[in-house]
């Protein structure tokens, strides 16, 4: 079961960057956070990257910032991130501990089958590269934040393919936004 709107997201759960423990709560600063659970090797994951990544502009101009929150160990996240040019804030969770907090649900083996094929070829042909990690099965989440922690916004992933629009992040962080867009 999934963190539903109105709920408190789990803030004080460590991740990890390369420069040490990170906790969501310690991010949450000037303005909504955008939080992703994503993995690596998953090219719909790697087009929903990108997707926040063609807004960044327009969330900073509202102060809100990006996590990605990856399996991965720090080193291999933080690389990766890098070289995709990713502006996000990219933190590993390879324990699962903030993962398993926000209750981020594993796709069982018939719902990662009803992925579309048609997206997995457009997001390969716009950049995406496909690997297969360890727990093929993992599930995918993004949430908007508000200041005090509160979910916003909610997007728990049905199939593989299944990304929220990106519009609809924007509007969440806008509808708690104290600061004007540009």
């Amino acid at each position: 079961m999934a963190l539903n709107l109105g709920a408190r997201f789990p803030l004080d759960v460590a991740t990890q960057a390369p420069e040490g423990p990170r906790t969501i709560g310690g991010l949450l600063t000037d303005g909504p956070l955008v939080v992703a659970f994503h993995r690596l090797w998953c090219p719909f994951c790697q087009q929903a990257a990108r997707d926040l990544d063609a807004v960044d502009d327009e969330l900073r101009a509202m102060n809100a910032r990006v996590v990605i929150v990856y399996r991965e160990d720090p080193d291999t996240v933080s690389s990766s991130c890098a070289q995709r040019g990713l502006h996000a804030t990219c933190l590993s969770d390879a324990d699962r501990r903030l993962e398993t907090a926000a209750e981020v649900d594993r796709f069982s083996l018939a719902r990662y089958g009803l992925f579309s094929p048609r997206r997995l070829v457009a997001a390969l042909r716009s950049g995406s590269r496909m690997a297969m990690g360890r727990n093929v099965l993992q599930g995918r989440g993004t949430y908007v934040l508000d200041t005090s922690g509160r979910v916003v916004f909610a997007h728990q992933a049905r199939t593989a393919a299944d990304i929220p629009r990106v519009q609809d992040i924007v509007d969440a962080v806008r509808s708690v936004s104290t600061s004007t867009p540009r």
